[in-house]
């Protein structure tokens, strides 16, 4: 999957936005959130940096020079107006060192500019996310949300000011979601959209169904067909495929996402639904030699990563027989 990378612009302004967070006080797993993203590129060191020695320069600046930079601003300026009045800002600034004076033109020319600009309709911050077969991935979101990826799965995230938004193309996830009643968080997958303001539930988007099964919290789930929204709870899952939504279910809470620790649970899934799921993870080496059976029901927890222990156990639960043949694990009608 092709990564979008940042610009420098929008990287200033992921900085300006933990810097904010980071006044206001940060959470043990925030802090940790913010240390992975200025690790994460060096430009999000420099950008920090940058914004924290402009900061403290501003902060040094006299108090009325301060009070001049706040006098209300003319209705509706036209962008000429826009741009004699940063001039007269840079004038004015023209007291400061040369490194505080473009790093504080550039933040003020930003916050005036923002309503020109239409912001709200880009996000700040912008990623891809994917896992390859048999590859898990935790990855921590700026605003302290985190995601935790299945084995081949992929994400688009997208994080605005008034709201937050994740589309899942494939695979599944796992959403561990930070509470913000300000901007609510979207996940798209397929024909389902799920929007909590913090909780912690399951997507899975595998062919045309999605799954939404909730950990904690509640979630709110729409489909494409117009048929009313959903609110799930705890120990609720819900599937929703392009003819509609199913009627919710019951799940464990406990058991939700209980793929992240490497297990697939089965309740009354056929087998041909099993066999795929273990391919999800890796090559499984077995092998439905005869379709009739692909409709057979089973139900189980087994270890993704151990598909021969699976089908040892199959001639104990279903009328079939394995047959090795070739390195692979035929099964086969008993």
């Amino acid at each position: 999957m092709t990564q979008i990378t940042p610009t420098a612009d929008e990287i200033d302004f992921q900085a300006a936005q933990w810097l904010l967070r980071h006044d206001d006080g940060l959470a043990a797993h925030e802090l940790a959130a913010l240390r992975q993203w200025l690790q994460a590129d060096a430009r999000h060191q420099q950008a920090w940096d940058a914004l924290v020695r402009t900061d403290a320069l501003l902060a040094g600046l006299p108090a009325q020079r301060v009070a001049a930079f706040s006098q209300p601003a003319r209705p509706a300026p036209a962008p000429a107006s826009l741009l004699r009045r940063l001039a007269g800002l840079r004038l004015a600034a023209s007291s400061l060192p040369r490194g505080a004076l473009a790093g504080g033109c550039l933040l003020l020319c930003g916050l005036l500019a923002w309503p020109l600009a239409g912001h709200l309709q880009r996000p700040g911050f912008q990623h891809d996310y994917s896992t390859a077969r048999g590859q898990f991935a935790t990855q921590i979101l700026p605003d302290g949300s985190r995601i935790e990826l299945d084995s081949g799965s992929a994400v688009d995230v997208a994080l605005y000011r008034d709201r937050r938004s994740v589309r899942l193309l494939r695979g599944q996830a796992m959403f561990h979601v930070h509470a913000d009643a300000a901007r609510p968080f979207q996940v798209l997958a397929g024909t389902a959209t799920a929007t909590v303001l913090g909780t912690h539930f399951s997507v899975r988007h595998v062919g045309a169904a999605t799954q939404v099964s909730v950990a904690q919290g509640s979630v709110r789930v729409e489909g494409d067909s117009g048929a009313p929204a959903a609110v799930l709870q705890a120990g609720d899952t819900v599937t929703v495929t392009p003819q509609g939504m199913k009627a919710l279910a019951r799940v464990s809470a406990q058991a939700v996402g209980n793929w992240r620790t490497g297990r697939l649970d089965f309740e009354d899934a056929t087998l041909a639904e099993a066999l795929a799921e273990f391919e999800r993870y890796g090559d499984s080496g077995l092998v439905l030699d005869d379709p009739a059976l692909a409709d057979l029901r089973l139900n189980g927890s087994f270890d993704a990563l151990q598909p021969a222990q699976f089908a040892a156990a199959l001639p104990l639960a279903l009328p079939v027989r394995l047959r090795r043949d070739g390195g692979k694990l035929h099964i086969v009608a008993r």
